[in-house]
């Protein structure tokens, strides 16, 4: 009997023209992935009825939807698409700042079990978070937070003329060796400090809209986009103490380069530090800073981030 191996798993992307509808001839993109939890979610409601026998009288099945994320190294090029949709904007002369124009795709997850295929896909799918993290010593990794509507009725054969686009063969950013440029500029901060840790959270704050006589979300709704994240910095000089305690408006600016020469170069003009100060941490490692950040709207920008890519 064979059964599906994780490690057979495709994960495939189409952008959507009109929101939750699946392209007729769908060009998908096979994507580069981790581990993938999104699914479709049931909602279910329990009778509190009472009877006699104390037994439970019955199980509603009262509504479906598609929630979960993905979980990824970066790479450049491989995920400019899900950037698009999770900014709700597009990108202009190589440029993406963050928008309020929603953009939808459908995922297709492919289980191999041997013999035959399955084929589970979720439509209108919305990106609603992105958490990257930058640690030195490792891999740049995303994890990328999916909200969709729900799910067709699961196959065993790819929809009638879909194609399918191998995934990109760009080497995954580092953040010991591709992550450049670093800056932190303020009043207080006239150089950077030095940084162990970068985290870096982008959020739609995206909400379900559901109605009666619908069985799945009619729909999702744009929150306020948030941008947040944050540091931890070794203890060079008051400098960025200062600036948190000050509450100065910080720039923060970094780069990653692949070795082929590929570039994102990360823009967040404004920035306050929420908190933080030196601890005494013991014996045998440094005083860290550890910084929580959130950007706010940038006139300038007209935007609270930005992304410049530059290809090789």
């Amino acid at each position: 009997m064979s059964f599906a191996d994780g490690s057979q798993v495709r994960l495939a992307d189409v952008p959507e023209v009109t929101i939750g509808t699946i392209p007729a001839t769908p060009a998908f993109q096979v994507m580069r992935y981790r581990t993938a939890s999104v699914r479709l979610n049931k909602q279910t409601d329990i009778s509190d009825e009472v009877r006699a026998d104390r037994n439970v009288p019955g199980i509603t099945d009262v509504g479906r939807s598609v929630q979960g994320s993905i979980d990824t190294r970066f790479s450049y090029g491989t995920y400019d698409t899900w950037l698009e949709r999770l900014f709700c904007s597009a990108w202009s002369t190589d440029v993406l700042k963050n928008g309020a124009t929603a953009k939808t795709g459908t995922l297709e997850m492919t289980f191999n079990h041997g013999a035959s295929d399955s084929y589970i896909r979720y439509r209108a799918c919305r990106w609603n978070t992105l958490d990257l993290t930058l640690r030195s010593r490792a891999a740049v990794l995303a994890s990328w937070g999916i909200m969709g509507i729900d799910s067709p009725t699961p196959t065993t054969a790819i929809i009638a003329g879909a194609t399918y686009a191998p995934p990109t063969i760009t080497e995954d950013f580092n953040a010991g060796l591709n992550v450049a440029n670093l800056a932190m500029t303020s009043t207080a901060l006239v150089s950077t400090p030095k940084v162990q840790e970068l985290t870096l959270r982008l959020n739609n704050n995206l909400y379900q809209v559901d109605a009666v006589g619908q069985y799945a979300p009619v729909g999702h709704g744009l929150g306020r986009f948030e941008v947040s994240g944050s540091m931890k910095m070794l203890f060079e000089s008051l400098a960025a103490y200062t600036a948190i305690l000050n509450h100065e408006n910080v720039a923060i600016g970094f780069d990653m380069n692949d070795p082929a020469g590929n570039k994102y170069a990360f823009s967040i003009p404004k920035v306050k530090f929420m908190d933080g100060g030196p601890s005494a941490p013991g014996n045998g490692q440094p005083v860290i800073l550890d910084v929580p950040y959130q950007a706010v709207f940038d006139a300038t920008l007209g935007a609270s981030i930005s992304i410049t890519r530059t290809g090789a």
